[in-house]
């Protein structure tokens, strides 16, 4: 059974742990090994495996309650189950979020006799001592979670972008920050994380992640009821471009330019399907500017012939 190894159990007496003692250990682990408490670690196999023990834990501490929900203990004569730790990844998606969820059964459940607390805590601050992370007698753990919303201005290029964000977090009364890495575009625009502090105090983070416009590059933009987002910018064209069409570019969120065509006589919105933001549009803006001298200097003599035809065409009586 995959819990004995992680939990480091008795495997000839397993019916006599009970749901508190697996919380209990699940609890030590997610203390060192959680993936916030690992900014200070520098060594990136470290802190690898402590990420894939936490992964292994929380998978474990999963089929312990099962079995605890099924057969009442750890320990049943005919239930055997070998895990495959080939599908680890599989399964930790289904039940990484298991462990934003139970914190509140936890400690509702197994803080609620204040000797047992204390107990445990100063076990849990011996093992950080030894590790010299901490320097206090024992934990001091909350039984709710402390809230925190935090308002994350996002460019348009965050939200374009593919790659992650990270992020330094400093909460009030916690003495280091943290880091977090996102990806915008997948969690966009509400993002929650737990945080669990050096007393084992439970930090709810909600980031509202709020989209600014790109005065740079002079877009704006609409969220659709869908949640699609379409950009709009504009541009300006003379009376050649109008009466002959041209091709014109602009420069995109990225600061990479898009090529596009103005057909001639046509001032509507040119639209560019998927361009826009998680799966929205962009829509250029036509705008023809009044000609003036400086246009007509810009054109060579061929030009202007050309041009002076299309103008007697469109005013000859």
């Amino acid at each position: 059974m995959m819990y004995i190894k992680i939990f480091e159990l008795d495997k000839d007496n397993l019916s006599s742990y009970t749901r508190e003692d697996i919380k209990e250990k699940y609890k030590k682990i997610a203390l060192e090994c959680h993936p916030d408490k690992l900014f200070n670690i520098q060594d990136e196999n470290v802190k690898n495996e402590k990420t894939e023990k936490f992964k292994k834990a929380s998978i474990a501490y999963k089929k312990a309650m099962e079995h605890f929900d099924n057969y009442g203990n750890l320990f049943t004569k005919n239930y055997e189950y070998d895990y495959n730790y080939d599908n680890m990844a599989d399964d930790y998606d289904n039940y990484k979020n298991m462990d934003l969820n139970f914190w509140n059964d936890i400690y509702n459940e197994f803080f609620s006799n204040k000797e047992e607390i204390e107990k445990t805590f100063v076990d849990v601050a011996k093992f950080f001592l030894k590790k010299g992370i901490n320097n206090k007698k024992y934990y001091n753990p909350s039984t709710s979670s402390i809230k925190h919303n935090i308002t994350l201005p996002l460019s348009y290029n965050d939200l374009y972008n593919t790659k992650k964000k990270k992020l330094q977090i400093i909460l009030k009364n916690i003495k280091e920050p943290f880091n977090i890495s996102i990806l915008c575009s997948k969690e966009y625009p509400l993002l929650s994380r737990q945080y669990i502090d050096d007393n084992g105090i439970e930090h709810d983070i909600e980031l509202k992640m709020i989209l600014k416009n790109n005065d740079k590059f002079n877009y704006t933009h609409n969220i659709r009821k869908s949640g699609f987002i379409d950009l709009f910018t504009n541009i300006d064209i003379n009376l050649y471009d109008y009466i002959l069409g041209s091709n014109k570019k602009i420069t995109y969120i990225d600061g990479n330019d898009i090529d596009f065509k103005i057909n001639s006589f046509d001032l509507n919105n040119i639209i560019l399907e998927n361009k826009g933001l998680l799966g929205g549009d962009l829509i250029i803006s036509v705008n023809l500017n009044n000609l003036d001298s400086s246009d007509l200097n810009k054109l060579t003599n061929k030009e202007k012939i050309k041009f002076i035809r299309y103008v007697e065409k469109i005013y000859k009586k």
